[in-house]
């Protein structure tokens, strides 16, 4: 890694907390989600980040923003997934608690919510975390998310859209190009894997796989080369949130359907 960053143990006064109330985030914590990960960054792409969700989170009138985007986004999308600002306000059954149909349902509305915020908005609130998903006594699922949120640089997330555009729908040139911009070229054959062989109609989810991926992707780049987007940081605490609730679910899911169902000229077409 470029830096020691257990060296930034200091604690601000964040929404970033295990609860609904104000707490503190413990930096080591934080960035310890995706350690592989992030031996791609620069320190101060790392910090750029860091600082600018933890700014976002301690602007109520900002997170109010982005939190009325993402509504707006999950109905374009025709996702129904219900938006909690205040989760002790509503009980909710737990992931761990939820039948296999449940954690079904849920685990496919996760993704298309993952889908339906990278295509559908230039911003997205990234807590996809186990702990913040349940079903309430209505029957509806349920998301409560911390007031992490970022707005993607629009570079970045053309390149990311490009990435998962080209790989769904067979387009090569347009997948090897928004590597390229990503400046993850050499790693096209690495993310392939990891995206899965076959119609990604099954598919199960696993954190270590996506630390793995991460080993490997940092194992073919060379130290000359530059640094990654700083929005890499908010993207894959995304994906790692992703992954480690879904992995917690269980299941396979279908991750074509998703990105289809999400996608705002496909899912039009559905």
């Amino acid at each position: 890694m470029k830096a020691n960053m257990a060296a930034h143990e200091n604690t601000f006064d964040t929404p970033f907390s295990s609860t609904d109330s104000r707490g503190k985030i413990d930096w080591k914590s934080f960035i310890d989600v995706i350690p592989a990960g992030l031996e791609l960054m620069s320190t101060s792409s790392i910090m750029r980040q860091a600082f600018e969700l933890v700014s976002n989170a301690t602007d109520a009138r900002r997170y109010a923003s982005a939190l009325g985007d993402a509504q707006a986004t999950l109905r374009d999308a025709c996702v129904p997934l219900l938006i909690l600002e205040r989760r002790r306000e509503h009980p909710m059954i737990s992931t761990s608690a939820m039948t296999q149909p449940q954690r079904r349902g849920l685990g496919q509305l996760a993704l298309q919510l993952y889908f339906a915020q990278l295509f559908r908005s230039e911003t997205a609130l990234i807590d996809l975390w186990s702990s913040r998903f349940g079903i309430d006594e209505a029957g509806d699922a349920t998301w409560a998310p911390r007031p992490m949120y970022v707005q993607w640089e629009p570079n970045f997330l053309g390149a990311v859209r490009d990435v998962y555009a080209g790989f769904f729908e067979g387009d090569n040139a347009l997948f090897r190009s928004g590597l390229d911009h990503l400046g993850l070229g050499a790693a096209g054959a690495v993310l392939l894997r990891h995206l899965g062989d076959g119609n990604q109609r099954s598919v199960r989810f696993s954190e270590a796989g996506l630390q793995q991926t991460l080993r490997d992707i940092v194992a073919l780049r060379s130290a000359r080369q530059p640094s990654l987007h700083h929005n890499f940081v908010a993207f894959g605490l995304y994906l790692a949130s992703l992954h480690e609730l879904l992995a917690s679910l269980d299941l396979a899911f279908d991750v074509r359907g998703a990105y289809a169902q999400a996608h705002p000229t496909l899912g039009s077409e559905a």
